[in-house]
């Protein structure tokens, strides 16, 4: 009977594993396709006024910075750049506690611009208390009735404020993310990981809202803003989702993408990647009330991409341990086993000694290769490596926010 039991939750384990990388992306891109929802055609200005722009609505860039000074002033100046009314948009910069000179080069780059119309506050905090307590303050400060947030180290398109004015022109969207592209490519897993992320937005999106939203760029009606814990680690999940708990949608426009400037090393993109594995399983956790029917499209978005991912390096530990215990356990069902029934164990058998043994030479020649530093030749390979590693950082992340291990305030990886 144990064994039984353990082979039924086995199935349901590999099931789940299927479901979220296989079934649950296909059925998301029939369903989308039977949607086709087009975006708004995003207007244009070419830097010239009109009588249009006084229609324009108005938006409150807040941009939290942490010892950004390698980025700041190019930022200062990339915001400089859009192509909209400067009257109609306001700079909100919170320097939070930076330990280098952010807030000198910033204050230096806004003076260089000399936009006389443009309102601009740049605050300059003594104590460091995270991105999100920064963040709100931000909010508090913004005066106009959509507020925009974005990354220091993500320069943002001319037409970026033409894009949400665009689109917030439906009443029914509250809120807005830009796409998402790095100056440096990266990996092949990389790449694939981000070209079939920018997908199950796209089609999140065409079905009923994306699920979370790009930090490096993304947009809310100030009405639809929630306050958020101090402890939130992904507030760009956060947020978004706490506006979709509203009744309103959360759009994906990837034709208006920032562009990350910032390249990080591999042990700098684990601590990285180990902070957005605590951060899906807080939110999973925060979010709850999502999976409720009632959110329709949402819930099964949620469910099926955020939560099965936060439980899947568990899940994927579980297959390997229930695996090797159910392959330890049949031996002693084949010795009891009347004659008849001797032959389907010993097939049960070898189907289980072969699954164990394919787990164990996917994970350890990942492990061999992540230890001798080789790049494989195969782009398959490449990937199976990125995801292995991935649910890897991502069972440490989300263990180390069990224990209560996860660090309190934000900090530059870098440092």
């Amino acid at each position: 009977m144990m064994v039984l039991t353990l082979i039924a939750m086995f199935a349901f384990a590999v099931f789940l594993v299927i479901y979220h990388h296989v079934l649950y992306p296909v059925m998301l891109a029939l369903f989308a396709k039977q949607r086709n929802t087009p975006l708004r055609e995003i207007s244009t200005r070419h830097y010239v006024q009109s009588g249009e722009d006084a229609n324009m609505r108005r938006f409150s860039i807040v941009i939290p910075a942490y010892n950004e000074a390698a980025y700041i002033a190019d930022k200062v100046r990339n915001l400089g750049c859009l192509d909209y009314p400067n009257d109609r948009f306001e700079l909100i910069l919170l320097c939070d506690g930076c330990q280098d000179q952010t807030y000198q080069l910033a204050t230096e780059a806004l003076a260089e611009l000399g936009l006389e119309e443009l309102d601009y506050q740049v605050i300059n905090f003594d104590v460091n208390r995270g991105k999100v307590a920064v963040l709100k303050d931000g909010v508090r400060r913004a005066k106009y009735e959509h507020l925009v947030f974005s990354d220091v180290s993500a320069l943002l398109p001319v037409n970026a404020l033409l894009m949400l004015d665009s689109n917030f022109q439906d009443s029914t969207v509250g809120a807005v993310s830009g796409g998402y592209c790095f100056a440096n490519k990266g990996s092949l897993g990389e790449q694939k990981y981000w070209q079939y992320q920018r997908q199950v937005r796209e089609r999140e999106s065409s079905v009923g809202s994306v699920i979370g939203a790009h930090g490096a760029f993304y947009a809310v009606r100030s009405d639809c803003f929630e306050d958020i814990p101090a402890n939130t680690i992904n507030d760009d999940f956060l947020i978004p989702m706490k506006v979709v708990k509203q009744g309103y949608r959360v759009l994906y426009d990837s034709r208006v993408a920032a562009i990350e400037l910032e390249q990080v090393e591999l042990a700098q993109d684990m601590q990285r990647r180990l902070r957005i594995a605590a951060g899906n399983f807080q939110q999973m956790l925060m979010l709850v009330p999502l999976m409720n029917p009632k959110y329709r499209w949402n819930a099964v978005n949620f469910v099926s991409g955020k939560v099965l991912r936060a439980l899947m390096p568990f899940i994927l530990l579980f297959i390997l341990l229930s695996n090797l215990v159910i392959t330890a356990l049949l031996p002693v069902g084949l010795s009891t086993a009347a004659h008849g029934g001797i032959e389907q164990l010993a097939l049960w058998s070898w189907f289980f000694q072969m699954t164990l043994s394919a787990q164990v030479l996917l994970y350890a020649g990942v492990s061999l290769l992540n230890v001798s530093r080789k790049v494989p030749a195969s782009g398959l390979v490449k990937i199976m490596c990125y995801m292995v590693n991935g649910y890897w950082v991502a069972l440490i992340g989300s263990t180390k926010y069990m224990l209560g291990l996860q660090a309190k305030v934000w900090s530059k990886i870098s440092d």
